[in-house]
């Protein structure tokens, strides 16, 4: 076997070393018709393999034998074909050839001429889109399509970003036919992204997809290309903004000092010393304490036995950089290996990537690798497989995320300014023994309420290690010709494992241990099958059609388990070493799904086109009797370009379509389910649910109309996309009061109807296009507007999140006015505008008072691409007008004296912290409850807490202009790599995350203006329920640089 296999090794290679000697080297210039190179031409010897594509500059350079054919083609251009002569330069001119169209990805994975389509879509380029290397789809998507909204996670954290798509986030994500998460996606894997906007364009997937589906396409090998592709990224990024923090006071109640009072009768006698030192109080959590001024002062660590500065004191002053010290440099290296092989009937692409990360947050990183193979072979004539798999294996430690508690809560909302964090660092684990700044008193080192924030970090650890796989497999079979077979089989599985400890120890604020430990898993398995036609009725006329089929299956699964009363043996982290019986929690979700549909598309001479689907779906979450739904649309085109003949007007459509999406309830709303936790004793432990089943329950009806028009002018140098959409949701289920005899609180029924509308408008152009510089900008701009028309007979109102226990802040939806509205205490006015005031000198207030909407009122971004020779220039600026939300850490930043408006100076020019007596306090103006004047002047700590439940003090306008990515790159030319390995090789320096432009500065009242510190663009993984209404401890934003290594041979 071995002989026979070297016999035909060696043999093979002689053939090739033959070949290869009888080849020469062909070389030219590919160009349009006014001398322009074209940039990525593909140039393929006719019945091979071989093939290449052109540089920057239009070069191209292939082997060859004289008598081969060249086939020479380019996006947008007549295809060319020349025979390799005696020559070896062969330059190629190839023509404008108005007839090809761009083709876009749509619903299914049907490739449709975008020209033929009456619905709103947007594709992106995956080279356009990852530009910078983004890690997450979504926040590379950010002002790039028109009404899409990107709401990014903290950029010094792991978390996810979101996408509000026409102002809805239950989108559709669909890898190559493959129904995912978003987190799933391999970015340097994207070929193109299809934003399908509206239930006219996703009809055909069904009601799940009625809020818009994200369509992404995997590279793939083109027939020609064979390469090895190396693409490498090293990142870093550093903390960019901070909260704006007062620099004036230190930790503490009160600006009086504490003297320690050395007591005989417990103090150690060496201690006798220390009698009438300076003592701050430590257990505080707030800056409301002495001034920072130098004086001497006994620090938390000079009570620590053993410390180098035990019994010493150091002066007591500002520490401006303490928190920005406590974080570290991140550093992210990501590499991408790619093989493609393609020819005339197979196409093979694997990629494999490894990220390894660590965040600016001290011992936080993450391990990635990605694994994606796609490839298809043309078996016989007739039918083509094909088949795709995607691996993610992704381990994280220590995920670190935003909200009330966390680690910025303690930084931006209960601190001491004075606190030094080198010293926190070296100085929380001593001898074995822990300690923190917090601790309750000099002679009692345990904590107060706070951790040190290295012990939180390095102590209290968490892990979790996830991995998903998805694939396809399918037959492509032609019957005859214009009818072909389609069946393919999908499924994707994901599996999370999560584990958490809460460490004890000397000195720490838990006395008892404890460990965690869960499992999640969801899959989804599904079958297909389409027939589909396409024929020439008469010379006008063209038909396509689809009939299709399918079923599948979702399944998921959770289950966790965590110690009680601590752990028998300290330091033994598993759920069975648990002293008491273990907690236990777990749950399992099932439906099934079966549809059958049709589409028709009717086109006259390429200038008017009617699509119609319709779809039925069965599913199980529905009731048995009524379990069946009916999908159906209808969109028209029609392009209207070549009739009125004006030379400017390249291109001109008109576009409407109509749908109806009904909706399936949720799992398992429409019958009882039970829930299960420990047991008690060795009984099953279940809960009845709450709300009462409704077994007529459906999910709603989405009812939309969309109106659009697409214009291209100056031979397609500039082109408008303009489109408005008018949609009703009726029939949603709304939660209702049961009465207290039934036994449950609830029940859900259908009546609720909301309405939406807005506009997405695309402007893109070529201002500058020569032989040297080609500059692409596009700038795009969205509104929508959603209302509640109505919840119930009798009910006006509807609480959506209620999240802040300690006030009366609701998000609410209001019949007749505009979904999203925030509910809360709002500072109370006379007639005249003028604030209302207690005695107490706070201010009076009223409950349940419309306070603003956190929906944006307009949304959109500028891309700008400039290549001049071999450089490129690529920027990316997204935008966002209004919306509102709560900062959290506004109003504790405040109550614990550490924002910087607490302190400085007040309209007298005296410090506000100065006794009222002296000058200092916050002037406040206004009038009592009894209309008499008021103008007093408040100590900024009774400010702060008379009034931190008045809730529109802490709301913040999310309006901003943010720079989000920028790279400036390089291509070697041909010839400076012709001595390499490499047939092409490019450097890029990178940067992301850059810059906030604009953002709001002013308080809107007596406070003037401020200095923002956090980032209206990130809000984080939803604090407040993934509505996006409120930050609870946002951690601050990072900013990265690095340098992209992308090469090829």
């Amino acid at each position: 076997m071995k002989t026979n296999l070297f016999k035909f090794l060696t043999l093979s290679f002689m053939i090739m070393f033959q070949w290869s000697f009888a080849q020469k080297s062909v070389s030219g210039t590919v160009s349009d018709g006014a001398g322009v190179p074209l940039p990525g031409a593909t140039v393929i010897v006719v019945g091979s393999s071989n093939g290449v594509t052109t540089d920057f500059d239009g070069v191209y350079t292939i082997s060859a034998n004289e008598g081969d054919v060249l086939s020479v083609s380019y996006v947008g251009f007549t295809s060319q074909s020349v025979t390799v002569g005696a020559s070896a330069t062969i330059d190629v001119t190839l023509m404008s050839d108005n007839t090809l169209e761009e083709v876009v990805v749509t619903a299914l994975g049907i490739t449709r001429e975008a020209k033929s389509l009456g619905y709103a879509q947007q594709a992106v380029s995956g080279e356009a889109l990852t530009k910078t290397k983004e890690m997450d789809f979504r926040t590379a998507l950010a002002g790039k399509v028109a009404g899409v909204q990107v709401i990014s996670g903290t950029s010094s954290t792991y978390e996810p970003s979101a996408i509000r798509l026409r102002g809805e986030t239950d989108i559709l994500y669909v890898m190559d036919g493959i129904k995912v998460s978003a987190v799933d996606i391999n970015t340097d894997n994207i070929d193109n992204i299809t934003v399908l906007k509206g239930a006219a364009a996703t009809a055909l997937y069904g009601s799940e997809a009625k809020s818009g589906v994200i369509v992404l396409t995997s590279k793939k090998a083109k027939a020609g290309e064979s390469y090895i592709s190396v693409d490498h990224n090293t990142v870093i990024s550093n903390i960019s903004r901070l909260h704006p923090y007062q620099n004036e006071y230190g930790g503490g109640y009160s600006q009086n000092w504490d003297q320690f009072a050395y007591n005989p009768a417990t103090d150690p006698a060496s201690w006798a010393s220390f009698n009438g030192q300076n003592i701050p109080y430590y257990a505080a959590d707030e800056s409301w304490g002495p001034k920072m001024d130098g004086t001497q002062a006994r620090h938390w660590d000079s009570w620590i036995p053993g410390h180098k500065d035990f019994g010493q004191t150091r002066a007591w002053s500002p520490n401006p950089n303490n928190i920005k010290n406590f974080f570290e440099t991140g550093m992210s290296s990501s590499t991408s290996l790619s093989f493609a092989k393609g020819g005339e009937d197979f196409s093979f692409r694997a990629t494999g990537r490894a990220t390894n990360s660590t965040l600016p947050v001290p011992n936080a990183g993450r391990d990635v690798y990605d694994v994606n193979i796609n490839t298809s072979l043309n078996a016989t004539d007739k039918l083509t497989v094909y088949a795709t798999l995607n691996a993610k294996i992704q381990a994280t430690d220590n995920y670190v995320s935003s909200g009330y508690g966390s680690l910025q809560s303690n930084f931006s909302q209960w601190w001491q300014r004075q606190l030094d964090m080198d010293r926190l660092k070296e100085s929380y684990h001593v001898d074995g023994v822990f300690y923190t700044w917090n601790r309750r008193s000099a002679r009692n080192a345990r904590p107060q309420y706070w951790d040190a924030p290295h012990y939180e970090q390095y102590q209290n650890t968490n892990n979790n290690k996830n991995s998903t796989y998805s694939g396809n497999f399918g037959l492509n079979y032609e019957i005859m010709d214009g009818l072909s077979a389609n069946v393919e089989v999908k499924r994707r599985a994901y599996n999370s494992n999560r584990w958490s400890r809460g460490y004890i120890g000397q000195n720490t604020l838990n006395t008892q241990a404890s460990y965690g430990e869960g499992a999640y898993a969801t899959e989804n398995n599904e079958f297909a099958a389409r027939l589909n036609y396409d024929t020439k009725i008469t010379s006008d006329f063209d038909l396509s059609a689809i009939l299709g089929y399918g079923t599948g299956q979702r399944i998921w699964t959770d289950t966790y388990a965590s110690t009680s009363g601590g752990l028998a043996i300290p330091d033994f982290y598993v759920v069975a070493n648990s002293v008491d019986k273990p907690n236990y929690s777990t749950s399992r979700t099932s439906n099934k799904r079966v549809s059958a549909y049709g589409l028709l598309s009717l086109g006259y001479k390429s200038m008017l086109y009617l699509d119609g689907s319709y779809r039925f779906d069965w599913g199980s979450t529905a009731a048995a009797s009524a379990n069946r739904i009916e999908t159906f649309s209808v969109s028209g085109s029609f392009l209207f370009d070549n009739l009125i003949n004006v030379d400017a007007i390249t291109f001109g459509k008109l576009r409407a379509g109509y749908s109806e999406a009904p909706i399936f309830p949720g799992t398992y709303q429409t019958s009882p389910t039970y829930g299960s936790g420990t047991s008690y004793g060795s009984l099953a432990s279940l809960a009845v649910p709450n709300t009462l089943a409704n077994p007529l329950l459906t999910g709603g009806m989405r009812t939309e109309l969309e109106y659009g028009i697409e214009m291209k002018f100056l031979n397609n140098r500039l082109g408008l996309d303009l489109t408005y959409f008018d949609r009703e949701d009726s029939n949603l289920p709304v939660a209702i009061s049961a009465a207290g005899s039934t036994g449950y609180t609830g029940l859900n029924v259908n009546s609720k109807i909301t309405s939406s509308a807005g506009v997405e408008l695309m402007l893109s152009g070529t201002p500058i296009m020569t032989d040297d510089l080609r500059w692409d900008v596009s700038v795009n701009f969205a509104t929508v507007k959603k209302t509640v028309d109505f919840i119930y007979e009798g009910i006006e109102r509807n609480i959506l999140q209620s999240w802040l226990s300690w006030s009366s802040m609701d998000l609410q939806e209001i019949v007749g006015e505009e979904w999203g509205m925030l509910y809360g205490r709002k500072r109370r006015t006379d007639a005249d505008g003028n604030w209302m005031y207690f005695g107490s000198g706070n201010h009076m207030y009223d409950n349940n008072q419309l306070l603003g909407n956190i929906m944006p009122n307009y949304t959109g971004g500028v891309n700008s691409n400039l290549v001049y020779k071999n450089w490129d220039l690529a920027v990316n600026i997204d935008f966002q007008d209004g919306g509102l939300y709560h900062s959290v850490t506004d109003m504790f930043s405040m109550g614990a004296g550490l924002h910087e408006y607490t302190a400085g100076l007040n309209d007298k020019g005296n410090p506000k912290r100065d006794a009222v007596s002296a000058g200092g306090g916050i002037h406040q103006v206004g009038v009592y409850a009894d209309g008499s004047v008021a103008d007093i002047y408040r100590d900024p700590n009774s400010w702060a807490w008379g009034n931190w439940t008045r809730d529109d003090l802490w709301l913040v306008d999310a309006s901003f202009v943010k720079l989000r990515q920028v790279r400036l790159g390089y291509t070697f030319d041909a010839d400076q790599v012709s001595k390499t390995p490499f047939s092409s090789i490019s450097l890029a320096v990178i940067g992301t995350n850059l810059a906030i432009l604009s953002e709001t500065t002013d308080w809107g009242d007596y406070r003037g203006t401020k200095n923002p510190g956090l980032d209206p663009s990130e809000l984080g993984a939803g604090w407040s329920g993934g509505q996006f209404a409120s930050e609870g401890g946002q951690l601050p934003s990072a900013r990265s640089f690095g340098l992209n290594l992308s090469m090829k041979f």
